[in-house]
């Protein structure tokens, strides 16, 4: 098979458009719509859904999609072995840390690490909303993720890592009861002011997930992204948040917040590390594979037994 139509398969799926993918590969849209015609002839199946919107895959499209994928990168990864035979490990690697999570701690040490060891390897590194991990570790923009759940989605195998139990973080002047208390619970969570991220945060979810089964509503006076600013938010008596404990101790050190886990299941997500199940890592993601999970060994060693011990 011609790669080179595999490699305008991609192309239009990832733009959603003939037209776009015509003009970026610099070839003729009639040309490129012949290519992908070409391909529904040899697989005999419609690989693509045509509407005034764009193009989709259908089912056999994505099927296509994810191994077309992977013989993509097998090229590039040939091509680079070639090119560098009997030079150091080289090459690019995407890793992607889920936002406001315990894994986002270790990107300093991670970037610090390959570098020390790998120089020839550029690490790229997602830890900022907006980007949905799993979606571009599937679609081969990524080469693996630390991100929350532990029920793989199709494509991708998941090697569970810890679960993470979320806390309430408020300002040392909230009246939250007794202070030899070590929880909270949801009842008493839900009448506080919070600022939280956006809904599509995991964090968010869980939180309004224990709520809606303890028959309440949180109480959300602002959606915040950005780590400083929810710290700045508690800092300044404005409200309180929910984080992980070492998200909520790195950020208040010193400021003796008031910290109370929160007494429900729900309010806990197990994190998981997330690679392709269809495509062999290359040589240079094996070896940051190997960091990272060094790394978050390496973190979890760090915790005491009573989290409240480092704050």
């Amino acid at each position: 098979m011609d790669t080179k139509r595999l490699e305008a398969f991609l192309k239009v799926v990832d733009l959603g458009s003939v037209t776009r993918a015509a003009n970026v590969l610099n070839v003729a849209q009639p040309a490129l719509s012949q290519q992908i015609a070409s391909l529904e002839a040899e697989f005999k199946k419609q690989l693509l859904i045509r509407s005034t919107r764009g193009v989709t895959p259908t089912e056999a499209g994505q099927i296509l999609y994810r191994y077309a994928q992977m013989v993509q990168r097998q090229i590039e990864e040939a091509r680079r072995s070639i090119l560098d035979s009997g030079a150091a490990v080289s090459g690019n690697v995407t890793v992607g840390l889920a936002p406001l999570s315990t894994a986002s701690l270790i990107a300093p040490a991670l970037l610090r690490e390959v570098r020390s060891r790998f120089p020839g390897i550029v690490l790229n590194i997602f830890d900022s909303f907006g980007v949905t991990l799993s979606e571009m570790t599937l679609k081969g923009r990524m080469d693996m993720a630390v991100l929350y759940g532990d029920a793989p989605v199709r494509g991708l195998s998941y090697t569970p890592l810890f679960d993470e139990p979320f806390y309430l973080v408020a300002p040392p002047a909230f009246d939250i009861g007794s202070t030899n208390e070590t929880t909270i619970w949801v009842s008493e969570l839900s009448k506080l002011d919070l600022v939280l991220p956006a809904r599509e945060s995991y964090l968010r979810q869980a939180i309004e997930r224990a709520c809606s089964e303890a028959g309440v509503r949180a109480r959300v006076v602002a959606e915040i992204h950005a780590l400083p600013t929810l710290a700045t938010a508690v800092l300044e008596g404005m409200a309180a948040t929910v984080l992980p404990w070492p998200i909520a101790s790195t950020l208040l050190v010193g400021m003796k917040p008031v910290i109370r886990r929160i007494a429900s299941a729900s309010a806990s997500l197990p994190m998981s590390l997330g690679i392709p199940d269809n495509v062999a890592l290359s040589d240079a993601a094996f070896a940051v594979y190997g960091v990272l999970n060094e790394q978050i060994q390496a973190l979890k060693a760090r915790w005491p037994a009573d989290h409240r011990e480092s704050l």
